[in-house]
């Protein structure tokens, strides 16, 4: 198949890496396991910060000392980011031991890149400054009375003699108390605009910091927040073409939504690795917990979640690589599947725990609490489940006005996890307002299921056409109008793109990947997954379910990663869990 994305993207990578998740495994040696206690980034010390709501600093000074903070930064403003499905397993692996450091690093990252992606020759490298110099950046999006109506933003930049007077109040935004820049949506002249505010060189003049926000989980984490009273900047400040802050905001968050599933894999992963751990050394009725069929039956589900939020995750990350065109549509449904698969897994592994599931100590110290209060914010982070869907139903209603529109995009290359390849620059292919009309994962879907081989996993799949045709046709038909039923079909195809994104990444990975993801019993549990979540009935694969809680405990004894992909892991940490 030729296209142009093939012409643009199948290409050799120029990094020396042999895999895009190198990055990733050097990282996890260089912090060193999360369960060690004497780490910069462990889970105890994440608690003490916790319970204290105080910033993690000894996890943020590991942070840079293993030089996250170049991965934020593009190689081509000086950095070390050069692929985006990278820079998921980086967030994967910070996430595994500190949610409230991902999320703060992840802030900057949001802050910075509509810089990245618009900015000019100067901007980009004042950010890229401040940021390699361990600065704090925040996006300046929120406000208390607007929530997620970018519309209402009620901060206005008037036009004075060289620049622009900023008056107004973001709230609920990350290091808003602590920030070196911060990327400012504002009401301006002729529209929307997005401004960049150098808190460093305006001195602090305009801008008053509010206090941290006390919340749930994420307690270390700097939600906060500030006002510009009378802020006045310069000509420079202005970010992309005047008017145009809307358009740019809906554009980066195409990429900052979809690493917020990355965190939540990371979460997910010590989540259910600490009830594993404690359902084997736990002794219930004579023998260990895990040997009681509903335990192993909770391990396997959440297992299972968690692979089908894995295989949305990273193809939604690819396609920054490679489809950036698709990512309109794609970011939108991964925001809203991974996220709720990660909490539903980390749900699975409470059960499994019980009682411990609550308790600030005991197993793993108590880690698990603050796991799970930290990952419920995430369906939340970068717009909510209600937004992503809302953003589903336009962009598939839209579909309907290109009826020619057909598959360009080579599914081997945008399932090929680990393979390099040429990652265009943020400002090298910037993010278009709507996908063109072919969604590959879901047109596709006919071609992979017949190409199964397998009758019961065919058998399970091909029950997911009819769901896709009819989803697709009430989006057609009646999804420009946000009604109840608009918002059901889409919420059933973001299921049915996790379910083909299990599909395609068997069909075209499971041979490069090998271990678990060439076994049938992964992807068997999964479509059941999927199928129940769509409301059809559907019988348990008793089998399946056994040899997948059996893979886990392969992979906890080996030092690997919960996941399809063979990621080595720090050496564990082997202390006891309870």
């Amino acid at each position: 198949m030729t296209s142009t994305f093939t012409s643009r993207f199948i290409s050799t990578s120029t990094s020396t890496s042999t895999s895009t998740f190198d990055r990733a495994e050097a990282l996890e040696q260089a912090l060193g396991c999360p369960f060690d206690p004497d780490t910069g980034m462990s889970l105890a010390g994440g608690l003490r910060a916790d319970e204290s709501e105080s910033e993690p600093t000894e996890a943020y000074e590991a942070a840079w000392a293993a030089g996250l903070h170049r991965d934020l930064v593009p190689v081509s403003d000086g950095g070390r980011l050069d692929s985006f499905e990278s820079l998921t397993a980086v967030v994967r692996a910070v996430s595994r031991r500190d949610l409230a450091v991902s999320i703060g690093l992840g802030s900057t990252f949001l802050a910075a890149a509509p810089v990245w992606i618009w900015g000019d020759e100067g901007q980009r490298r004042r950010v890229a400054e401040l940021v390699l110099a361990r600065a704090w950046g925040t996006a300046g999006i929120s406000e208390e009375a607007a929530g997620s109506d970018l519309l209402a933003t009620a901060t206005r930049a008037v036009p004075h003699p060289g620049g622009h007077v900023l008056n107004g109040r973001k709230w609920l935004v990350g290091n808003g108390s602590r920030s070196a820049f911060a990327t400012v949506l504002a009401a301006s002249d002729p529209s929307y605009g997005l401004f960049l505010l150098d808190f460093e060189s305006l001195g602090e003049a305009g801008v008053r910091r509010l206090p941290k926000v006390r919340t749930l989980g994420l307690r270390g984490h700097d939600l906060s927040g500030f006002v510009l009273d009378d802020c006045r900047v310069g000509a420079d400040a202005v970010l992309g073409r005047p008017g145009r802050g809307i358009e740019m905001v809906s554009g980066m968050l195409q990429f900052t939504r979809t690493l917020v599933g990355a965190a939540g894999l990371g979460a997910a992963d010590t989540a259910l690795r600490i009830a594993l751990r404690h359902a084997r050394t736990r002794v219930l009725y004579g023998r260990p917990a895990s040997a009681l069929p509903p335990v192993r039956a909770l391990l396997a589900r959440g297992f299972a979640d968690l692979l089908v939020a894995e295989c949305t995750e990273l193809a939604a990350a690819r396609a920054l690589d490679v489809a950036r065109q698709r990512t309109a549509l794609w970011s939108a449904v991964a925001k809203y599947v991974v996220p709720g698969l990660c909490v539903d897994s980390v749900a699975a592994s409470a059960e499994v725990l019980s009682a411990r599931a609550y308790l600030r100590e005991g197993v793993a110290g108590g880690a698990f609490q603050k796991l799970r209060r930290d990952l419920a914010v995430t369906p939340v982070f970068e717009g909510t489940e209600l937004v992503q869907l809302d953003t589903v139903r336009a962009q598939v209603s839209s579909a309907a006005r290109r009826r020619g529109a057909s598959p360009k995009l080579p599914l081997p290359l945008l399932y090929g996890f680990g393979d390099p390849v040429t990652s265009p620059a943020p400002r090298e292919q910037r993010p278009a307002l709507t996908f063109g009309g072919a969604d590959e994962v879901v047109d596709l879907l006919d071609e992979t299921v017949e190409a199964l081989g397998d009758a019961d996993l065919a058998g399970l799949a091909r029950r997911l056409l009819p769901v896709r045709d009819e989803a697709r046709a009430v989006l057609h038909a009646r999804g420009a109008h946000r009604t109840d039923e608009a918002y059901e079909a889409a919420r059933r195809h973001c299921l049915v793109h996790a379910a083909a994104c299990c599909l395609h990444t068997w069909l075209h990975r499971r041979t490069a990947l090998g271990g678990l993801a060439a076994e049938p019993a992964w992807l068997s549990v999964a479509l059941r997954r999927v199928l129940a979540r769509l409301g059809q009935p559907v019988e348990t694969d008793p089998a399946a379910e056994e040899l997948l809680v059996r893979r886990l405990e392969d992979l906890d004894d080996t030092d690997r990663a919960f996941s399809l992909v063979p990621l080595r892991l720090a050496p564990q940490h082997r202390a006891p869990t309870s």
